[in-house]
């Protein structure tokens, strides 16, 4: 009996095989991972993992979990190969899985800098729980680190070496930080805080090396338009690259993530796939959408493991995301790409607003900093045009002013 295979055991595969069971599947299910600890959180490695002295990753689930749900956990096992006619896949060990239906869960990794720009691989990257051991030693040792990328993690690295007392340098490529997932008005806020603690910051900046100079142990980096920073060390973080060789060479159908339906079905009536791998159908925006995060993984799990049984599928959320830089809680739901408004909401505590982002009218994200209540009662109304929010929340929106 072949029963459900889940290649990959990050936050979606582990979800993907508790929904099923949830679900009330009933046959075998096997969960193949390549890394060698239990499956535990991710998002953390950015954030507090870095700036303590002793971090145990928290499990996804407690070790019992796997035998008491009947779930074959299968650690250390990489695997190499599909084969969609005769439905298994083949191990590096050479072992073969074969499935009657198998779910692809395997994440994503860090885009890296191109060898020639990183000559010698001097730069250093955070996905694992082994990126982070080594990341954690050089940075105790280091009085200096040059940061490339200014996204969500990049951000939230600088936030802790800030905290640590490190000078710290962020080299971002675009005109500003976390241009794909923050508005305008808290990247503002964001930059203002970080800059206040010390932060140096070249925007608009390409790398065009990456190298040590041994004879100064220090990493040097130079920008596109020649100017050199040293540092003690440099980390990158500009986005993730989804895990779609495996189902690329099987012949499914990818770009930028393995292409699935609004049910997680790919190009194959037996391959379905989750979480950061993934990019799934959105009928609302007519165009298939990749979302990096554990919340949304967690929702596709539950749709995937309703059209394996059977059952109703569970109604669609909008993901939602967090980032914690220094003392600043942010969370974030909707699409900031495309607003035409941006409207501020002072919450009761003081250093504690949100940000409504609005197109043509309707309310599309929200953005709030320290302030989780509202931004639970915010995350609600998204869809609600103008008027109606205005009168929901008694307050009053200036006019528009479109950008």
């Amino acid at each position: 009996m072949s029963g459900i295979l889940i290649i990959g055991a990050s936050h979606s595969g582990v979800a993907a095989a508790a929904a099923l069971r949830t679900a009330k599947y009933d046959g075998c299910i096997k969960l193949v991972t390549q890394e060698n600890v239990l499956p535990y959180h991710r998002p953390p490695l950015s954030k507090e993992a870095l700036s303590r002295d002793e971090f145990t990753p928290t499990l996804l689930r407690p070790a019992s979990f796997y035998a008491s749900n009947e779930i074959d956990l299968v650690q250390g096992v990489k695997i190499v190969e599909l084969n969609l006619e005769e439905r298994h896949a083949s191990a590096e060990n050479g072992d073969l899985y074969s499935y009657d239906r198998l779910i692809l869960a395997q994440g994503a990794e860090p885009r890296r800098l191109p060898p020639s720009v990183d000559v010698g691989a001097v730069a250093h990257y955070l996905r694992t729980h082994e990126d982070l051991a080594a990341l954690k030693a050089r940075l105790s040792a280091a009085r200096s680190v040059v940061i490339v990328g200014g996204g969500l993690i990049g951000m939230e690295i600088a936030a802790i070496a800030l905290a640590k007392g490190l000078e710290v340098t962020v080299i971002e490529a675009g005109p500003r930080l976390m241009e794909r997932t923050v508005s305008k008005s808290i990247a503002n806020y964001l930059l203002d805080r970080h800059l206040n603690k010390g932060l140096r910051i070249r925007l608009g900046s390409a790398v065009s090396s990456v190298r040590r100079d041994e004879d100064r142990s220090v990493d040097l980096v130079t920008l596109g338009g020649g100017e050199q920073i040293e540092a003690d060390i440099v980390v990158v973080a500009i986005g993730a690259a989804p895990h779609e060789k495996l189902a690329r060479d099987a012949g499914l159908k990818v770009e930028n993530g393995i292409l699935v339906s609004e049910a997680g079905l790919s190009s194959d009536p037996a391959v379905y796939a989750v979480g950061d791998c993934s990019a799934w159908y959105d009928p609302d925006l007519g165009r298939h959408i990749r979302n990096e995060a554990v919340n949304p993984g967690q929702d596709q799990a539950k749709i995937v493991a309703s059209a394996i049984t059977g059952t109703e599928l569970p109604a669609k959320r909008l993901p939602r995301y967090w980032s914690h830089q220094a003392a600043i809680q942010l969370q974030m739901s909707g699409d900031v790409n495309g607003i035409d408004m941006e409207a501020v909401l002072n919450a009761p505590a003081s250093g504690a607003f949100s940000v409504l982002g609005f197109r043509s009218d309707r309310l599309v994200a929200v953005q709030t900093i320290n302030a989780p209540q509202q931004f639970g009662k915010l995350h609600d109304m998204i869809g609600m045009d103008r008027a109606s929010l205005a009168a929901a929340l008694d307050v009053e929106f200036p006019p528009p002013h479109h950008h």
